[in-house]
């Protein structure tokens, strides 16, 4: 419930739970990212509660800071079943999972929440950079986390994506290349 719907053992929603972008997950998969999970020896340090200040109280009643568990149809709720391959709708299943970062259409821009130094997000759409990469480009920046031009990517970008298997990346790859092309920041 915790990862898929973002709802607590008590049934409260989880501040901070990016259950948006795993609740689409294949019940094979959120069984083996539990069981991962299960396979992570334990930290032995007390847990901080997580409280809530004044300013993201204000962004959740003026609507700025939606918790997953409200945005997430909780009766209706059925999870796909995908498999795994070179194919668009394989891309767009791992691709989901970006959408905290890039919004739901990939057009990055500046984040609605998160510190204000955090430098925007990339345009993954076709009015964006990564329209200018090749291929071959967009493999070499996830798994070097360097841009074509040499730039390292920003420290944000999760360097696990390296890690994906060459035909999830191209996965991904072909998904990238159907998005409709956005202004930048126009979630």
């Amino acid at each position: 419930r915790a990862i898929r719907h973002g709802v607590a053992k008590d049934g409260h929603p989880l501040y901070l739970m990016p259950s948006l972008e795993y609740s689409h997950f294949t019940d094979d998969d959120l069984g083996a990212v539990i069981a991962y999970l299960k396979s992570v020896p334990p930290v032995d340090r007390e847990s901080v509660p997580v409280t809530v200040g004044p300013v993201a109280r204000a962004l959740m009643v003026a609507g700025k800071l939606p918790l997953a568990a409200e945005q997430i149809d909780q009766v209706a709720f059925k999870a796909e079943v995908i498999r795994p391959g070179v194919t668009v709708a394989y891309g767009r299943y791992l691709a989901v999972g970006s959408t905290g970062c890039y919004g739901a259409n990939f057009s990055g821009g500046k984040f609605a929440v998160g510190p204000p130094d955090w430098p925007p997000a990339a345009n993954l759409t076709p009015a964006g950079d990564l329209a200018r990469w090749t291929e071959k480009e967009f493999f070499a920046a996830l798994c070097t986390a360097r841009r074509p031009d040499g730039r390292e990517l920003s420290i944000e970008m999760p360097r696990a994506f390296g890690q994906m298997a060459d035909d999830e990346l191209m996965a991904i790859w072909l998904y990238l290349k159907t998005v409709a092309p956005a202004p930048t920041g126009v979630r």
